[in-house]
């Protein structure tokens, strides 16, 4: 199993992706010559780099040490004003200098393994299913309100569509939902007569960098490299701390698109219409009295155990009566 309280095993996660063939623009940890072609190409999505003195591998043979400036990175890649953001930390976790062409320990073999074995099974499922069956991947890190419910729903209208849940379950931030607690939370969900034989639950090891825009198409490229037909980007996709507009990642996604070999469920967002008297998405009404379905809401509902007005009743009792702490 993989340790999640060891901050440096994201880069075993992450090296474990690159070895795998999942990041669509890289097969290794980038040098300096190739993160300077990240930073100019949008459509690459994000870095993934190496720092120095990460205990997972062996920097023996390796003198291929460069730094990396965090003004660049807060830039050209985060593109944000804000020095102390979550991505950028984790980023900078380990100082500024980095590395690559470097090899795994030994002793670290059997956890890779089982990674890439993880994910691996998820390719081979997916494969099977789209031969017959149009396949799309729902990214979340929350527990699931209408609004999620929603969307889940326009994805399925495609004949024989079948959506997977599909959260990273690599390293997140304090504050996300944990990764077991997704796991029964939508294993919970599905169970529903309404979601019968189209949703499932099915999450990939990899992490969130918290990127915004430029991992919103990171994200839409590692599912195509899985093989799914379908993925969805909406309403502040990969983005934290509100440093980003609401649609920045959808806007960048949506000027991308001829770049993807997968097609793309483009949505702003769900919210409810005191109008129409449902939960709709943007645009599906010309009404202006719109209620947005706030996550950040949800979440601290969840934290005092009171009822979210915008989330099923029975998914909350089920919640308040898990024994485990719910978010990391």
């Amino acid at each position: 199993m993989i340790n999640f309280k060891d901050p440096q095993v994201r880069y075993l996660i992450d090296y474990a992706n690159l070895k795998q063939g999942l990041i669509k623009y890289q097969n290794d940890f980038l040098g300096p010559k190739e993160i300077n072609n990240f930073i100019k190409n949008e459509k690459y999505g994000f870095p993934l780099v190496l720092p120095k003195r990460i205990k997972y591998f062996s920097y023996k043979n390796s003198k291929k040490i460069f730094t990396i400036k965090k003004k660049i990175i807060l830039k050209k890649i985060f593109k944000i004003k804000k020095k102390n953001y979550i991505g950028l930390k984790i980023f900078f976790k380990f100082g500024n200098k980095f590395c690559y062409d470097v090899a795994l320990k030994k002793k670290y073999i059997k956890q890779y393994n089982y990674i890439i074995n993880f994910n691996k099974n998820l390719i081979s499922k997916i494969s099977k299913l789209r031969k017959k069956n149009y396949t799309t991947a729902f990214q979340t890190r929350n527990i699931p309100h209408y609004g999620h419910e929603e969307i889940i729903k326009r994805l399925m209208i495609k004949k024989k569509g079948k959506v997977f849940v599909n959260p990273l379950i690599g390293m997140k931030k304090k504050g996300d939902c944990k990764n077991e607690v997704l796991k029964k939370v939508f294993n919970k969900l599905i169970l529903n007569p309404l979601y019968k034989n189209k949703l499932f639950y099915a999450p990939v090891y990899a992490n969130m960098h918290y990127g915004g825009p430029r991992e919103a198409i990171h994200h839409i490229n590692l599912r195509e490299k899985i093989g799914f037909n379908r993925f969805t980007v909406g309403r502040d996709h990969a983005g934290a701390e509100g440093v980003y507009k609401p649609l920045d990642s959808f806007k960048l996604a949506k000027k991308n698109r001829k770049k993807y070999k997968i097609d793309i469920f483009f949505q702003k967002g769900s919210y409810f219409c005191s109008k129409c008297n449902k939960i709709i998405l943007k645009n599906d009404c010309l009404h202006k009295n719109l209620s947005e379905i706030s996550g950040t809401e949800f979440r601290r509902k969840i934290l005092k155990k009171k009822n979210f007005l915008y989330a099923r009743k029975s998914l909350q009792k089920y919640i308040y009566k898990l024994k485990i702490r719910l978010f990391y």
